[in-house]
């Protein structure tokens, strides 16, 4: 099988695209830097250079290929409220249409369950609940709306059939992580990872290569098109154990509870978030400090899913790859700024004109 890669050059992507290869697929990469991408295309991944402000690129880079797998997009909640509009919901729009006009039956888009983030509990929800006024982050609402485009272009506009469907991953975190993790071994080793409560709460967490095994099963799984599918670790874990076993993989002190309690951490997340501070921020907040668990029977009943590899054996995997980056340091180090307005000036400017 031959099958597209948006964001291969990125946490999730690089990983969905290495277990393709190593599965004997073909793999097809849309890269806007074809030397990052080099290492992809050492180990056989096809290169094919192309943006997400441009469908067009997006179609050659589909032509030949029967699904698609879509990991592209904006992971920082701390981007600008622009950059993710044009990121994580045009630049989804765009994957839609060049995959389907390059002739892909099946469109796989990687989300993520901020789609549904409130300030609330979110325990036992199902894919078909949301929050009452939506999310409520730029960064959530972007997600969301991305789902709604994938699930909504599903089966329209196209000679041939055209399939869609949504994984919504939690907190995915394990070796390769150069997203989030970064930014967290930072927060661990300049004063503590704030855990916004006591942490006696839920967290819904997925290992890199449980949400890869997911998105394999999910390109050919013949009742799943349509559907937004909840993809989680198989453990239920509070925030202290979680967050806990991720500061010991990097070598960084323990994460410090909070004697203010959730309502506290999360007014000091909104102030620091207007003056642009380090430290957590509301979507932090929520995810560390109010419990998260959510209903995994679609994913069982759809894709006949269940969790391959468990929290023990993930974080033996992390605390490996960490001392073969260098340590909590070297990860820190790797942190890279949010997409800002002046970053995706460019892809604005080409999505504009075409």
């Amino acid at each position: 099988m031959r099958v597209l890669v948006t964001g291969a050059t990125g946490f999730v992507g690089e990983a969905v695209a290495r277990r393709l290869l190593a599965e004997g697929h073909e793999v097809c990469a849309l890269v806007r830097d074809r030397e990052r991408a080099r290492p992809l295309e050492e180990r056989g991944v096809q290169l094919c250079e192309g943006e997400l402000g441009d469908p067009a690129s997006i179609a050659r880079a589909a032509a030949g290929c029967e699904v698609a797998v879509h990991a592209a997009g904006e992971s920082s909640h701390r981007a600008s409220p622009r950059a993710l509009g044009w990121i994580n919901v045009a630049g989804t729009e765009n994957v839609v249409r060049g995959a389907r006009h390059g002739g892909v039956r099946r469109l796989v888009h990687v989300s993520c369950v901020d789609a549904t983030i409130t300030p609330g509990p979110r325990v036992g929800w199902d894919e078909d609940r949301l929050p009452v006024q939506g999310p409520f982050t730029a960064f959530g609402r972007s997600k969301l709306q991305a789902e709604e485009l994938v699930v909504g272009a599903g089966g329209r506009g196209s000679a041939t059939p055209f399939e869609t469907l949504v994984l919504r991953a939690g907190q995915v975190w394990g070796p390769g992580d150069l997203s989030s993790l970064p930014v967290l071994a930072r927060e661990a080793l300049e004063g503590g990872l704030a855990l916004c409560g006591r942490g006696d709460n839920l967290v819904a967490t997925t290992y890199v290569g449980n949400l890869v095994a997911a998105i394999l099963r999910a390109l050919d799984a013949p009742d799943a098109a349509g559907a937004v599918i909840h993809v989680t670790d198989a453990e239920m874990t509070l925030a202290r154990e979680f967050y806990g076993e991720l500061c010991a993989a990097l070598g960084a002190p323990p994460p410090r509870r909070s004697v203010l309690g959730f309502r506290a951490e999360l007014a000091r997340a909104r102030l620091r978030r207007r003056l642009g501070r380090p430290g957590p921020w509301p979507t932090d907040a929520v995810r560390r400090g109010q419990s998260s668990a959510f209903d995994q029977s679609r994913a069982r009943a759809l894709l006949g899913f269940e969790p391959p590899v468990s929290q023990r054996e993930g974080f033996a995997a992390l605390r490996a790859w960490v001392v073969e980056r260098g340590g909590a340091r070297a990860i820190a180090a790797a942190a890279r700024e949010p997409a800002t307005d002046a970053s995706v000036a460019a892809q604005i400017r080409l999505a504009e004109e075409g």
